[in-house]
């Protein structure tokens, strides 16, 4: 184009996320998933809110206004991201350019503002609950999510303006799939220096306004909670900012990675991937977030659905009609169920006990069998996949690399945490005395938790792994040494075995005077604090500390790992070469999601919000299920592995071939 004003592009071009036409109609029903999924969430949110008059408080009230903020600002982007996965010509007017860029930027802020917000709210719930109506009144409320929108939309003109003044001579074609700050500036020709200020100050000013707004909220709420004696108060204080919390890390950790940092750091590829997580998949896991961790959320759930029922039925108008009412009972009562397991015992110190008594999967005899057989499959599996898979990587010398070292020891570490849990398991489904020893649960908790931690760490390890395997290759060897591999994993069994020694010792210092029984089929954390009778402060600070540190310091390293690894993909010009590179770490991903899925859904949470036959459920298939899939995964979808086997069939096979003519050869003479 020739070098004049940016009013004389009429339109511009967006690259979208792949040039690849396979690719961008794999795509495309996904993305269309993921919105569907965000509209239904979060409109189905607001009308719930709406019409439940117990949601009628102020958390709710902000509650609907993010949700409809999250509506909004996911339809700027995703409906014609859509049309461009199918579209030849992608071409965005300048005026739509306009108005995207300054609706994105408006409900962004929004939800980062109303984020605030919230916090401040949660703050006024927990630590002056008394107070809490005569503060957050419906006058308050509102004044603050006007000052939120107005605040939001200076900021979105002032950056719109600030970006649209500039020259775009050189080209009109936006590498991204949206008009955003960031490939609008590299795309100019003019001077950016005053809008990287701008953009640089107004995202400060969000991330150190709000953001400290939020911390010193929680801190003054987790003082609070610490005060409150009871460990039922504490579970239920924090459950009702979990979700938050939970939203605010979310949504803050993208945003500020992706805007608060110089110009000249920022890869348009890898920012196109990360822009796909903060404005396509947070406003869908918003709603979810609320909906699956939030009880108040799912009781009106419930009785709109149970409303919806009696008017079907004919039987009332109302929920709160005869036969409504008797299932309301009913499922109360079959939720407060199991008391008829609790066995009283005397008052006294932890040390009287001898032994506990395992509640196990299920009391129903003709279920126990049927459960014998299917678990003693699943654990035959796992042990002839594990160790075959450790056997196979010490016998190929193809196999000898640094991937297949750290693969080597994930195959152990899922065979000894299984083996750690299902052997008991099986003898208590065939036995009607269900007790283990003190010492053995003691013992059969420190090697779970060892070996899941070690896991946890050597995911993160082999994570890092492939970061430098496709995105380094030619320093692959040079970097991942002997030595270096050895240091990796020495360093994830002594944070595995040392967080395991925390936690066993926290949880049998406790006394256990009310019940032996744990409602589990094996020794874990949580059932063990709901039994005990003395304060559990200290076990709760510590598991949500060490989760919390995991979590994040581990699914932090992964994160950066894969934006990197398909950054590098996605530069990657042969689809064959994006193919083959993301071979190699598709398996560990796969591994990676399904171990951390159920890991964070069981352990960060708040207790309130457990349920022990949910529990159990989600305990069987990361105690019993991943250790199962895991070689298979490595197996079925690795093309390495699966040579390698054939090359230790063959091997033997002409090992027994010799032998037989050997044999033959001494027959005939």
């Amino acid at each position: 184009m020739a070098r004049e004003n940016h009013t004389v592009v009429a339109e511009f071009f967006l690259s979208g996320l792949t040039e690849n036409p396979e690719v961008a109609i794999i795509c495309f029903p996904f993305f269309l998933a993921i919105y569907m999924i965000t509209c239904v969430g979060n409109l189905g949110m607001i009308v719930l809110i709406r019409i439940d008059s117990r949601l009628h408080t102020p958390m709710y009230y902000f509650l609907s206004n993010l949700a409809f903020v999250d509506f909004c600002y996911s339809s700027t982007i995703t409906p014609k991201t859509l049309v461009n996965f199918l579209a030849v010509r992608k071409a965005i007017s300048f005026g739509g350019c306009v108005a995207q860029l300054f609706s994105f930027v408006l409900t962004a802020s929004v939800e980062c503002l109303l984020l605030a917000v919230m916090a401040y709210d949660r703050y006024v719930a927990i630590c002056n609950p008394l107070l809490y109506t005569a503060i957050m009144t419906k006058k308050l409320c509102a004044q603050l999510v006007g000052i939120t929108y107005l605040i939001a939309f200076i900021h979105a003109l002032a950056q719109t303006i600030s970006t649209f003044r500039l020259s775009f001579c050189a080209s009109n074609v936006i590498n991204h799939y949206f008009c955003d700050i960031p490939p609008l500036i590299k795309l100019s020709c003019s001077d950016t220096y005053s809008n990287e200020i701008v953009l640089y100050t107004f995202g400060t000013f969000h991330g150190i306004f709000t953001s400290a707004e939020i911390v010193i909220s929680y801190v003054y709420i987790i003082s609070t909670i610490l005060h409150i004696r009871s460990s039922e108060g504490r579970r239920k204080a924090f459950s009702t900012c979990a979700s938050h919390l939970t939203a605010v890390l979310i949504f803050y950790g993208t945003t500020v990675f992706m805007y608060v940092r110089p110009i000249s750091s920022y890869s348009l590829d890898r920012d196109k991937v990360i822009s796909v997580f903060y404005t396509v998949v947070i406003p869908m896991l918003n709603p979810l977030i609320y909906s699956l961790r939030n009880k108040e959320v799912k009781d009106a759930l419930m009785r709109f659905s149970g409303r919806l029922n009696c008017q079907e039925d004919q039987v009332s108008k109302t929920w709160d009609s005869a036969p409504c009412q008797f299932s309301r009972c009913q499922l109360d009562r079959d939720e407060k169920g199991n008391h008829s397991f609790i066995v009283k015992m005397p008052e006294g110190n932890d040390s009287t006990i001898t032994e506990f008594i395992l509640l196990g999967l299920t009391d129903r005899p003709e279920l126990q069998g049927v459960l014998f057989v299917v678990f003693l499959i699943l654990y035959l599996i796992t042990v002839i996949g594990n160790l075959g898979m450790i056997t196979l990587i010490r016998v190929d010398a193809r196999l000898h690399t640094p991937m297949y070292f750290f693969l080597s020891h994930l195959a152990f570490l899922d065979f000894s945490y299984s083996s750690a849990i299902t052997p008991k398991t099986l003898i208590n489904l065939l036995v009607e005395n269900k007790a283990i020893s003190l010492s053995g649960c003691a013992a059969q908790m420190y090697s779970f938790i060892a070996f899941g931690t070690t896991e946890c760490f050597l995911l993160a390890v082999m994570a890092y792994d492939r970061y430098v395997a496709i995105c380094k290759p030619l320093l692959y060897t040079v970097i991942m040494s002997r030595q270096l591999c050895l240091q990796l994993l020495v360093t994830s069994y002594l944070c595995g075995f040392g967080i395991a020694m925390i936690h066993t010792s926290c949880a049998f210092r406790l006394s256990f005077c009310h019940s032996n029984v744990i409602k589990h089929f094996f020794c874990d954390v949580i059932p063990l604090l709901n039994i005990s009778c003395t304060d559990t402060r200290v076990n709760e600070i510590v598991l949500f500390a060490f989760c919390i540190f995991n979590g994040l310091f581990i699914t932090l390293e992964i994160c950066i790992s894969y934006i990197y690894i398909v950054s590098a993909i996605l530069k990657i010009r042969s689809s064959e070469g994006r193919r083959k590179a993301f071979s190699t770490c598709a398996s560990h991903l796969a591994v990676v999601i399904m171990f951390f899925g159920t890991a964070v859904f069981m352990y960060m949470r708040p207790s309130s919000d457990s349920s022990p036959d949910e529990d159990r459920i989600v305990s069987v298939f990361y105690t019993v299920v991943n250790p199962m899939l895991n070689p298979l995964i490595y197996s079925l979808r690795n093309k390495e592995v699966k040579d390698a086997l054939k090359r230790v069939l063959n091997r033997k096979n002409v090992f027994f071939s010799l032998q037989k003519d050997k044999n033959a050869l001494k027959t005939t003479a």
